[in-house]
């Protein structure tokens, strides 16, 4: 709870970005590791809706705190693109590196391990696209 509160004190747009990740990751992987294990889904597949659920959680979380945008349909579709590039991304990685990367490993480790990659290549690739989209964004309408 001290990180927490400590990573909330510092204010910065990048801190305020990786914590709401944080908290969507968690969601998203209980999503993602629920739907592989219990053998409902295909990886490619559970990690999809996974992201997609995660997605509407970040819009709601980051919009306005992170990227200074107000909840909008310009705001919106750009969130909107942004994140299925990242998805595409994220889908890439995750067959990518269960299926060649980390298969000496358990299952559940090639799991998590894929999810892991597919987590964090993304979050600064989308980050940037982001902050410098919204930036542009946010000089058009000021």
């Amino acid at each position: 709870m001290d990180l927490i509160k400590s990573i909330q004190r510092a204010n910065t747009a990048l801190t305020k970005y990786f914590l709401y990740s944080l908290i969507v990751t968690v969601f998203d992987t209980g999503i993602v590791w629920l739907l592989v294990r219990f053998s409902v889904l295909h990886l490619v597949a559970a990690n999809t809706i996974g992201v997609i659920a995660g997605f509407g959680l970040h819009y709601i979380l980051a919009s306005k705190s992170v990227f200074d945008a107000e909840y909008g349909i310009v705001g919106f579709v750009l969130y909107l693109i942004t994140f299925l590039f990242g998805l595409i991304l994220a889908n890439w990685l995750i067959y990518a590196s269960y299926s060649y990367v980390f298969t000496t490993y358990s299952e559940n480790f090639r799991i998590l391990m894929s999810k892991g990659v597919s987590i964090a290549v993304p979050f600064f690739a989308m980050y940037y696209m982001r902050k410098y989209l919204f930036l542009m964004l946010n000089k058009r309408s000021g």
